[in-house]
């Protein structure tokens, strides 16, 4: 059928759709997922046994734009915001989905660090704008990057960043740096996202992050403590912006079913404990694929050891083709990366490595694998 395609769906093709199934064949670095070992230790409730206050009948009905209301004043509570602050969106892909819709117009210019997360980059590339990719350090962001591109251009309207924790490199951000960073942006009306899926997921101790308000938004999930399938996340933000992206969805709320189930989650003391646990989980199978990259010789010594989320992400070692080493690894040794230029123009001799989902004997498989194939090429 040959047909006239949308831009938006000629950028699409150049990115590769999400994929999940393909990271239960072989043994697959390239995808975060939450490891399912840890969904049968949570407790979950019954969403239509009436205990969170909501009446089973509301349930299979449509909800308001913003989401279910008592979900919302939960937590607005929890974050120690008003209720009108926060909008339930599925997922945080749609959070960004809905800021791009907001405020990007073909040509508009999104600023992020070098590397950054490939959805962000999809969602903000397919909505026209021209994703500029600066450089990143310990504590965050090249001010002096900022600063240069927001003097030449007056297109800028936001910045994406995940301050706690970055993906892909894990990297807690200075929460100093980060409120510079706001108030360089505000001088030139252009919004800071603050990306915190991974945020109750600290694995050196507590972490703090920039409070949302005037050009400040925070995106957060359900998806890394609880399960992805939920698909429910949050926008904090003033007022007004929440007003803004309520008008811009187009569905009839997200599912009430599953807001009702996270609703009873946090009226409980489950998730918190059960966050606890996932932290020592996390923690210890990040602390496995340290020593073992340690003895690897597939990438350089000198990497930072994730302060949160669920990946680590390192340098090939010197003299390493990427493009032939990645698809050798996946032909003949089922083994799946992701080029590091995907994340970014700088970092073509990156590859990310997952822990979040792997079991610790198949990751040490696929690294054993990785190194046979290292002393080969």
């Amino acid at each position: 059928m040959n047909t006239r395609i949308s831009k938006r769906t000629a950028v699409a093709q150049g990115f590769a759709p999400f994929n999940s199934s393909s990271a239960t064949h072989g043994i697959n670095f390239g995808y975060g997922l939450a490891d399912p070992v840890m969904f049968a230790e949570l407790p979950w409730p019954d969403a239509f046994d009436g205990r969170t206050g909501v009446a089973p009948a509301d349930l299979p009905q449509y909800k308001d734009t913003a989401g279910l209301p008592e979900l919302r004043t939960k937590l607005a509570l929890r974050y120690g915001v008003r209720h009108d602050q926060i909008m339930l969106t599925s997922g945080a892909s749609q959070a960004l989905q809905l800021l791009a819709d907001g405020w990007i117009d073909p040509g508009d210019v999104v600023l992020t660090e070098d590397p950054s997360y490939l959805g962000a980059l999809r969602t903000f590339s397919i909505a026209g704008a021209t994703v500029v990719q600066l450089g990143l350090a310990a504590e965050g962001v090249d001010l002096n990057e900022v600063e240069a591109v927001l003097q030449t251009s007056a297109r800028v309207k936001l910045f994406y960043t995940m301050p706690a924790f970055h993906n892909p490199t894990g990297h807690q951000m200075s929460c100093d740096h980060v409120a510079k960073l706001a108030a360089l942006l505000a001088r030139s009306g252009a919004l800071l996202v603050q990306d915190l899926v991974y945020a109750e997921l600290p694995y050196n101790g507590p972490v703090h992050w920039l409070a949302p308000g005037d050009n400040v938004i925070n995106v957060h999930s359900i998806s890394k403590v609880a399960g992805p399938g939920l698909r429910v996340g949050w926008v904090i933000a003033e007022s007004d912006i929440i007003n803004r992206l309520a008008h811009l969805k187009r569905d009839g709320g997200v599912s009430p079913v599953l807001s009702n189930v996270v609703l009873g989650l946090l009226q409980s003391s489950a998730l918190d404990s059960h966050i606890t646990r996932l932290r020592e989980h996390y923690r210890a199978k990040r602390d496995g694929v340290h020593r073992l990259l340690q003895r690897s010789r597939i990438c350089e010594p000198e990497y930072s050891v994730p302060s949160g989320g669920f990946s680590f992400w390192v340098q090939l070692a010197a003299g390493t083709d990427p493009e032939r080493f990645i698809e050798a690894a996946s032909r003949e040794h089922d083994v799946h990366l992701i080029n590091g230029r995907n994340y970014g123009p700088r970092s073509g001799r990156h590859v990310r490595l997952c822990f979040s989902y792997l079991p610790i004997s198949l990751i040490e498989q696929g690294l054993e694998r990785l190194g046979n194939l290292h002393a080969k090429l």
